[in-house]
């Protein structure tokens, strides 16, 4: 079939058709050259049937653990046989556990609303991999082997008592070390028990940032607690390690002046980066601030907020480095 005959998709459409959303699919366009699509006589993209059937191996590939980074240049047919490969792995090891690079943690979310905040987190956040999105927790289910996610986000409207239980139920199966849960309304005697659970609560709407400090906070729970095991889902007792600050703080890159300016870059611009990164570096330098005051204000919590204030000037300083890099490369001077 020639070129002009053939039958063409928007983006929209792609992004419905293979679970990719149009942003992580322009991402992995424009970072590793998935596929290259046409471009209309308005300079839209256009895709063929073929740009779907390699998108949605990818896609594929990526929730099963893959990185997109380490299969994005494999050819369509190298991308049928690992998937191939890896479906027969898993029926014939069920029980075999996808151990993560060390220091970094696999992220699975269940849920629709969270997805552009923890997406974002985990683009400015070394320490995250997402390993799943899926919709509804049956899909998560149906979709990973347990053990192959460290980290379970989680999206519920509504959170009564009897809800507690199925939420554990979901992080034994899927044998994740810790779970965040974004819910909207329930009731505080509900939501207070749940950290000891191994279950961290944030009330919607959180943003990146909120998303950020509750996974980095999890890592390191995660970490003292070690994996839960096979048989039960529990977690073995074991002493927790003292609170150590990760870092000396670092000096602030970007002042408020500037994160000001940055978040009122004209929308001409074709990149939006500088506005997020700013608005994402605004609610770090607040919580730096906050939890900086509480070392002062409690004894009782001062080791734990020293804690958080350098883990938090560190997540900061990651992200001056990533804004920094974004105004080299858009050629922006602030």
């Amino acid at each position: 079939m020639k070129a002009q005959e053939e039958e063409f998709f928007e983006i929209s459409a792609v992004a419905r058709l293979t679970g990719i959303s149009s942003h992580v699919l322009r991402v992995w366009e424009r970072r590793y050259g998935v596929v290259e699509p046409h471009r209309s006589d308005s300079k839209r993209r256009r895709y063929t049937r073929d740009d779907i059937q390699r998108l949605s191996l990818l896609k594929t590939l990526v929730d099963n653990g893959h990185a997109i980074g380490t299969i994005a240049k494999l050819g369509t047919a190298q991308l049928e046989e690992r998937l191939s490969n890896a479906l027969e792995a898993r029926v014939a090891d069920d029980s075999l556990e996808s151990e993560a690079p060390a220091g970094v943690c696999r992220v699975v979310m269940s849920g629709t609303k969270i997805r552009q905040a923890v997406r974002s987190a985990a683009d400015h956040t070394p320490a995250l991999r997402i390993v799943g999105e899926f919709t509804t927790p049956e899909e998560v289910i149906s979709s990973l082997r347990p053990g192959s996610a460290d980290l379970l986000i989680l999206e519920r409207d509504t959170i009564f008592p009897e809800d507690i239980e199925e939420i554990q139920d979901l992080v034994a199966t899927l044998k994740v070390r810790r779970a965040i849960l974004v819910y909207q309304f329930a009731r505080e005697d509900t939501i207070q028990p749940l950290d000891i659970k191994r279950i961290t609560a944030l009330r919607a709407p959180v943003d990146a940032a909120e998303i950020q400090l509750a996974c980095i906070a999890d890592i390191q729970l995660a970490l003292r607690s070690g994996r839960p095991s096979h048989s039960s889902g529990e977690v073995s007792p074991q002493p927790v390690a003292p609170l150590r600050p990760v870092a000396e703080i670092p000096e602030r890159a970007f002042s408020d002046e500037q994160l000001v300016r940055a978040a009122r870059i004209s929308p001409a611009v074709k990149c939006e980066c500088p506005q997020h990164l700013a608005s994402l570096l605004s609610s770090l330098v607040a919580f730096e601030r906050y939890s900086e005051q509480c070392e002062d204000r409690s004894s009782e919590d001062a080791a734990l907020h020293a804690y958080l204030h350098r883990t938090t000037a560190q997540c900061r300083s990651w992200m001056e480095a990533a804004l920094a890099e974004v105004l080299v490369q858009e050629g922006i001077e602030l």
